[in-house]
């Protein structure tokens, strides 16, 4: 019987799916962050973690006010998980390696260049380590102009209602903003920061204020995002913004009966056609992936 135990004990095997959200969960330290950055239920979560605490027979974690801690135990597994899933990812890449390596030219979008080095690229450069990446960044429009023309192979670009065949990765709402220092209420006229560039977000910002009924004036505009949003913190105007850089600490939501807003930017991925279907889906999971975990504390376009 001690015999047959033991061989039953060897015999077990970790779930590669389970440790790849255990790690999830411990990087998040909350299942519903962790559910929304691999796209499942928080109850599929949760009942994958039971799992998992079944299978290797100890607590893994505990809940307490500041969330999901890992136990003892837990610390263990985390460091061996991570290793087994690097393992599994290079031992897919070296029996594909035609597959998944080779140079790839990544248009960027220009106010996403530090996310896209500080979050997409470790991703990228974890799940595929055979690829190699030139980036090049721009504005989305010349982003789509410039894979047209052979220049790119693959490009996070805004969507657009002219482009239908877009891939997308994540969506994210458009916030009229003001200081939170300002009583937006008691100002006869606002004064607005505009993102001057030549982009979807410079259009609503602009079409909104039009079909609004309130007096405004122009005091800032930048061709760069991060001005504008910092012209927003700093109380000396309001600006269209996308939710990210949303800073409930600093910033307001303009009351809708002044300045409303019901528009969604959807971030999008685009691609050259020479490039084989299991490249961009692995290509496109990576970018979900680390999007989610950039948004989950972090900012945008």
């Amino acid at each position: 019987m001690m015999e047959m135990n033991k061989r039953l004990k060897m015999d077990l095997l970790l779930d590669l799916e389970l440790l790849r959200t255990f790690v999830m969960v411990a990087k998040t330290g909350e299942l519903k962050k962790a559910a929304q950055a691999i796209f499942r239920s928080q109850a599929a979560v949760s009942m994958q973690m039971k799992r998992l605490e079944e299978l290797v027979g100890c607590t893994l974690m505990e809940r307490n006010n500041r969330g999901i801690q890992l136990t003892d135990a837990g610390e263990t597994l985390l460091g061996y998980s991570e290793q087994f899933l690097k393992l599994n990812n290079a031992t897919f890449s070296a029996l594909n390696e035609r597959d998944l390596s080779g140079q790839f030219n990544f248009g960027v979008p220009t106010d996403y260049a530090q996310d896209f080095l500080n979050f997409f690229m470790p991703v990228l450069t974890r799940e595929i380590p055979n690829l190699e990446a030139k980036i090049i960044c721009d504005r989305s429009r010349t982003l789509r102009k410039k894979l047209k023309a052979g220049e790119l192979d693959i490009a996070i670009v805004a969507g657009e209602p002219d482009y239908t065949d877009d891939q997308l990765l994540w969506s994210e709402r458009l916030i009229w903003s003001a200081s939170a220092q300002i009583n937006v209420e008691e100002l006869k006229e606002i004064p607005v920061a505009i993102y001057d560039d030549n982009c979807i977000i410079s259009d609503l910002c602009i079409s909104g204020l039009k079909k609004s009924t309130i007096s405004y004036r122009q005091v800032f505009s930048s061709s760069i995002l991060e001005n504008v949003a910092t012209a927003v913190h700093s109380g000396f105007a309001m600006s269209l913004l996308p939710e990210s850089m949303f800073d409930s600490c600093k910033i307001q939501e303009v009351s809708s009966s002044i300045l409303k807003s019901n528009s969604v930017l959807n971030m999008n991925m685009i691609n050259s056609p020479m490039i084989d279907e299991p490249i961009l889906t692995k290509i496109a999971e990576c970018l979900r992936l680390a999007s989610n975990t950039q948004r989950l504390g972090s900012r945008s376009v």
